[in-house]
């Protein structure tokens, strides 16, 4: 995984990004730009398996356990753990002296894979070798291996390879191809080996130096490589590889390594981390990314239970089960696999925190699996209550919120319904249709959870469930909510305006610096309504100019406010939309005019019926 070096180290950008932030940890300009090629039908049956599994579990575990965050008694200001050999640029021997010490004696490989199986996850990830360069298997290869170079002397690859034959989970390996601070040719090193690569020279900085290229290439083929096939040769079938840091490869190298994967094993799937998306199986999120978009039929977003990949003592960040759940089901509406991780401790066990909440999330998924495990997006469009998955005729309902009324809208619905009931069980519900595309369920006097995790309806369909993707905009009675359009799910134009990396308090459009760059949401409208519309954004001191919010050619104007950053998003309210009668619209926000270097940094467009306002 990538992390962000320490703020001394680091050039921050105009609006506030780190360089490396941009360069290391923002892999999906290129997905949006390049949706990949045409699967084959050696990919379609590799690919079956993880489509229906959609739930997998991230193990980072290696000497870094040990240390635990902190170096000579100081917390190292980082936010994940196994990188801290780069961020306190530890020496290569004072690194092996404490790798030394390693000694997992509590590890247990069938506890781990168990409690993986309760926890409703169907593949588990193993980090065989992080950045740090240390091997978590047996290796031939290299002696720096937890199995000759600690006291434990055990195969923690070998067990879990067993462990997870026996229990049915697929066994999938991280390995850091790219990166390797322990051997001198490779990158990342820089305090021991000057002429080293860096951490983060992009591959255009290196590429012509003919002693940096050389070397570097010494090492892919010296241990990178033989690592691979040492790894797809010794541990029986492995469900896919797992690489990271792929973009400081050449396209070239990435795609050596993508094909030795699949001449040993051509079952075995390789995630776009290899290189860079088009390359590989699937595509992969950034680290933690919390807001998602569809990158491409096959994709897969990464999170941690709290900051960190790797055990560190101090971090107490833990996320919420709930919220855990509610991104998985995002993940899965949008027809992509979330992948969840844990950083066992130096003695091999896991935080007793990150078990409680895996199990918690299992338990919502024994009762509500089925809208998770083999389902993907569904043709309706997105409800302002929660989410939707489908799987064969049947449209599962996660209600995030209940409406106060109880009456649930299902948007943009065309298929003819034939029941409609509680995944956890009772009696059906009833329901009635909204003219010709959308659908009410009337949820009854039942109580409902009081831990807010979500609720599954499920929707039964005599036939293929058809639908409209535009997002409804309806001011009903009962409906008296704000509608919250992310600028996630609009479209843009320009030459430079993009989307943030999705992460915590990264969702937002960056570098709004051309007048005509402008974004979009399409909407649709039951009937005759009026909204007032609020702008939620960021802007600082070198941000500046006026927006155009625009639909059914009545435009709103407004002056950009400061909010004292970038970063620092405060909602504005814009005016009131109308819109006449029902139909399909869209909604332009455009800049009017731009006075600094960049407009401002849009998060959501709020949109409150009016009737709700007054």
């Amino acid at each position: 995984m990538r992390d962000q070096m320490d703020l001394k180290h680091v050039q921050p950008g105009p609006h506030g990004r780190s360089r490396e932030e941009n360069l290391l940890d923002d892999p999906l300009q290129a997905l949006k730009e390049d949706p990949g090629t045409l699967p084959d039908e050696a990919h379609e049956q590799r690919i079956a398996w993880w489509r229906e599994a959609r739930l997998g579990l991230f193990i980072h575990w290696g000497p870094y356990a040990l240390p635990a965050g902190e170096w000579n008694g100081e917390e190292i200001q980082a936010s994940y753990s196994e990188h801290i050999m780069l961020r306190a640029r530890i020496p290569v021997q004072e690194y092996e002296e404490m790798a030394e010490r390693f000694n997992p004696t509590a590890f247990d490989a069938g506890h781990w894979v168990r409690t993986a199986k309760r926890a409703g996850l169907k593949y588990i990830i193993f980090t065989a070798k992080h950045h740090d360069g240390f091997a978590m298997y047996d290796s031939k290869v290299s002696d720096y291996s937890i199995v000759k170079h600690t006291p434990f002397g055990r195969d923690p690859l070998r067990e879990l390879e067993e462990a997870c034959r026996v229990e049915g989970i697929v066994l999938g390996i991280y390995y850091s191809h790219a990166m390797d601070w322990h051997d001198p040719d490779s990158q990342g090193n820089t305090w021991d080996y000057p002429d080293n690569i860096g951490a983060y020279d992009e591959v255009g900085s290196w590429i012509q130096d003919e002693s940096k290229r050389t070397r570097f290439e010494h090492y892919l083929h010296r241990k990178s490589l033989p690592q691979v096939r040492e790894l797809l040769t010794e541990y029986g079938k492995v469900g896919l590889m797992w690489f990271d840091c792929g973009g400081k490869l050449t396209r070239e190298q990435g795609e050596l390594f993508f094909n030795t994967v699949h001449a040993l094993q051509q079952q075995c799937l390789v995630n776009s981390r290899v290189w860079k998306s088009p390359l590989g199986d699937y595509a992969n999120t950034s680290d933690n990314q919390l807001e998602t978009w569809t990158i491409r039929q096959d994709w897969e977003n990464i999170i941690t239970l709290n900051d960190s990949w790797g055990y560190k003592k101090s971090d107490s960040s833990w996320k919420r089960p709930v919220s855990i759940i509610r991104q998985m089901i995002d993940v899965v509406s949008k027809n992509g696999n979330l992948v969840i991780n844990v950083g066992p401790t130096a003695t091999g066990e896991w935080d007793p925190v990150s078990e409680e909440i895996l199990l918690e999330v299992g338990e919502w998924l024994n009762i509500n699996g089925d809208s998770i495990y083999g389902a993907g997006a569904s043709p309706t469009a997105k409800p302002s209550w929660g989410r939707c998955t489908l799987k064969g005729q049947t449209l599962y309902l996660h209600l995030f919120d209940v409406p106060a009324d109880r009456q649930v809208v299902v948007p943009g619905l065309l298929s003819r319904v034939k029941r409609v009931y509680p995944l956890a069980g009772g009696a059906d519900l009833a329901f009635k249709r909204l003219g010709n595309e959308d659908l009410i369920v009337l949820l009854d006097d039942r109580r409902l959870p009081a831990d807010g995790k979500p609720v599954v309806l499920a929707v039964e369909y005599a036939g293929p469930v058809t639908g409209n993707p535009v997002r409804l905009l309806h001011s009903g009675d009962g409906e008296a909510e704000t509608y919250e359009l992310s600028v996630f799910d609009s479209e843009i134009n320009g030459s430079t305006l993009r989307y943030d990396t999705g992460k915590k308090n990264r969702d937002n459009l960056l570098d709004w610096i051309h007048e005509q760059d402008y974004a979009f949401w399409r909407i649709r409208t039951s009937g005759p309504c009026s909204f007032v519309a609020s702008l939620d954004y960021g802007c600082g001191d070198e941000g500046g100019g006026s927006i155009r919010l625009e639909a059914s050619g009545h435009p709103l104007l407004s002056d950009v406010h400061p909010t004292g950053g970038a970063y620092e998003f405060q909602p504005f309210e814009l005016g009131v939309l109308y819109f006449p009668e029902a139909g399909e619209y869209r909604l332009e926000l455009h800049a009017e005019r731009i006075t600094g270097t960049y407009l401002m940094q849009p998060r959501k467009l709020l949109l409150k019926p009016l009737h709700a306002a007054i």
